[in-house]
C-alpha cells in the first residue's frame, strides 16, 4: 500500500488517518510518516491486523525503507494503543516525552523525549517543541526548514482541544499555545482532522478562543453563576448538547487557571466559586 504525501513540495510527509475510540466529531487518529527510506512515525493510533499489515507492506523486503522510530505526541490511547504492535513487527524504537514513559505500558520505551532535541531521519530532524496543557508530557515536532508542525492534540484539524485536569492544565496549555508563535510554523499537521495551511493563523484563533472562553467564566462568576454546570449552561450556547459534557472539564480547568492568578476563589461553603 502507497500512501499519498500532504503536498508535491512535501513529498516525504505522509498521513495515516486511522479509526479510532476517540472523542467526537472525530472519528480517526491521525498518524504520519516522516522521511522515504530512514522513516520516521509520529503516534500510533488503535491499528488493527490489518492495518499493521499495510504499514509492514510499506517496508517490505526489496523496497529499502526502514522504519526506524516512533514517537508518541502523549500518552492517551487513542495517539498510542498501536505502538506495541508496531513496535514488535518493525523493530522500531519507542519514544516519548520523559515524563509520560511509564504511562505506555505494555509498550516499552526505548528513549525518552526532551524539549529542544533533534531527532534524526532522512538527512533532516524532527525537533522536539514540549507543549504541555493537553497532557503534562505532551510534544509537538517541527520540520523547521518546511515549518510543518505534528501537533497531536494541542491544536486539530478542526474544533478545539480539551484541556482536562490534573493531568491536563489551562495555564500551561495557553502559555504553550503562545510559545509556538515563536517558531516558523507554516503548516499544521494535527492528530485529529485534515492539515491546516494556515499553521500560524490557527494558533492566533486558537489562543483567542481561550481567552474569549475565560473571559466569559470570569464574567459569569462576577454576575453570580456559582457552579461549572451552569457556566457551561451560559457559555456554551454554540455546540451541541452531546459536547456540553467534555466543555464541563474545559470550564474547570479555566476556573481552577483563574484560582491560581487569584481573580476567583471557592465559595465559603465549597459549593462554587465566587469573585475575589
Amino acid at each position: 500500500m502507497e500512501w499519498t504525501p500532504i503536498s508535491e513540495q512535501i513529498d516525504f510527509v505522509f498521513p495515516i488517518p486511522v479509526p479510532t475510540q476517540t472523542l467526537p466529531p472525530h472519528r480517526d487518529t491521525n498518524s504520519f510518516l516522516v522521511g522515504r527510506r530512514e522513516i520516521g512515525m509520529i503516534d500510533a493510533g488503535l491499528w488493527d491486523e490489518e492495518g499493521v499489515e499495510a504499514l509492514i507492506g510499506h517496508f517490505r523486503e526489496g523496497m529499502g525503507r526502514e522504519l526506524r522510530w516512533l514517537v508518541l505526541t502523549h500518552w492517551h490511547p487513542d495517539h498510542q494503543i498501536g505502538a506495541d504492535k508496531i513496535k514488535e513487527k518493525t523493530g522500531c524504537r519507542l519514544g516519548v516525552h520523559e515524563s509520560e514513559a511509564d504511562k505506555v505500558a505494555p509498550a516499552s520505551v526505548d528513549f525518552t523525549l526532551r524539549d529542544g532535541d533533534r531527532i534524526p531521519f532522512d538527512g533532516r530532524e524532527l525537533e522536539v517543541i514540549h507543549t504541555p496543557g493537553h497532557s503534562s508530557g505532551h510534544c509537538c515536532f517541527l520540520l523547521r526548514p518546511e515549518g510543518v508542525l505534528f501537533t497531536g492534540d494541542h491544536i486539530l484539524g478542526m474544533g478545539t482541544s480539551i484541556v482536562v485536569p490534573p493531568d491536563g492544565d489551562m495555564t500551561l496549555y495557553m502559555d504553550s499555545l503562545a510559545e509556538l508563535l515563536s517558531y516558523p510554523v507554516r503548516i499544521i499537521c494535527p492528530g485529529h482532522g485534515p492539515v491546516v495551511w494556515n499553521g500560524r493563523e490557527k494558533i492566533l484563533e486558537y489562543i483567542e478562543h481561550r481567552k474569549e472562553r475565560e473571559r466569559d467564566i470570569l464574567e459569569g462568576v462576577r454576575s453570580g453563576i456559582r457552579r461549572t454546570e451552569d457556566l457551561v449552561a451560559k457559555i456554551y450556547t454554540d455546540v451541541p448538547v452531546s459536547f456540553l459534557g467534555m466543555a464541563f472539564f474545559s470550564v474547570e480547568a479555566h476556573l481552577a487557571k483563574l484560582i491560581r492568578e487569584g481573580k476567583i476563589g471557592k465559595s465559603g461553603d465549597d459549593e462554587g466559586y465566587e469573585p475575589t
